[in-house]
């Protein structure tokens, strides 16, 4: 797909690199910022990333294709407006870290002009707003395509092609096998690490080593981004919760009875599996 006008929708972190990417990738295409921070619209024009920035969101509606990088709560509001602005087809895409709520949204209702085709590229970082855009984010990262039972296998293919030319890897997956999937290797992990600086005492935090920055390191991300996730994946998140306090519980006790086989055996297990990602 060689679109002719791009829309990114939020110019944060994921926005920001997306834009800068486009820029790239698509040098004939006009990039169309859409934020309503004006700094966030200045810097982006000021580094070429965008040839327009706008704060309404008609003013990506007539574009050919628009990509949503806001919270995934602001997802479906935005659907709305777009499809009330615009004039002709438009493709719309995202990077929510969640496919199963909004996928359904979409197949739930009627469209005048809008065909969605949900994504999340498995890329980002702890740190937030379009000064920490990085240009080369997407290059080497996974891309989940996950249409909905009202993807047209047309759209499906352009976002797919979209993708394929920001990144190394495409899979094409069900919205509710794709938040099965993330609820494990990245929601999870980001609520582990929350709970863990829940855990410390604030005081003893000037003694920390580069082990617990590194498990915490994405804990410093952003309320506004992972509050929606949680709550909008909550059902398979709740899941795994469970499951992680079972492991939990199991570790706890081979400590407490001093069980050493045990305990070394699951940390053998653990390092095995580490060793091989």
């Amino acid at each position: 797909m060689k679109p002719n006008s791009i829309a990114v929708i939020g110019l944060g972190l994921m926005g920001g690199s997306l834009a800068a990417a486009c820029r790239s990738k698509f040098p004939k295409a006009h990039i169309v910022g859409v934020s309503r921070n004006p700094q966030a619209l200045t810097l982006a024009k000021k580094k070429g990333w965008i040839h327009q920035g706008s704060r309404m969101l008609a003013d990506a509606a007539n574009c050919d294709l628009a990509v949503l990088c806001t919270p995934v709560d602001a997802f479906k509001e935005a659907l709305i407006a777009l499809d009330r602005h615009a004039t002709r087809s438009l493709l719309v895409t995202d990077v929510g870290s969640v496919k199963g709520d909004i996928c359904r949204f979409v197949d739930t209702r009627r469209w005048n002009h809008l065909q969605f085709v949900g994504a999340h590229p498995m890329v980002g970082s702890h740190k937030q707003g379009v000064h920490a855009a990085i240009p080369t984010l997407y290059d080497k990262g996974l891309v989940f395509v996950t249409p909905g039972t009202k993807s047209s296998l047309g759209s499906t293919r352009q976002i797919t092609a979209f993708w394929t030319a920001l990144s190394v890897r495409i899979v094409k997956i069900s919205p509710r096998r794709h938040d099965e999937i993330v609820s494990q290797i990245s929601h999870l992990p980001h609520a582990i690490a929350a709970c863990l600086m829940l855990a410390v005492d604030r005081k003893n935090m000037k003694y920390v080593g580069s082990g617990f920055r590194d498990v915490t390191r994405i804990a410093a991300s952003h309320p506004s981004i992972w509050a929606p996730i949680f709550l909008t994946n909550r059902t398979a998140l709740t899941r795994q919760l469970k499951i992680y306090e079972k492991s939990v519980k199991a570790l706890r006790l081979m400590i407490s009875v001093k069980d050493e086989a045990k305990l070394r055996k699951a940390l053998k297990v653990s390092s095995a599996m580490r060793l091989e990602i």
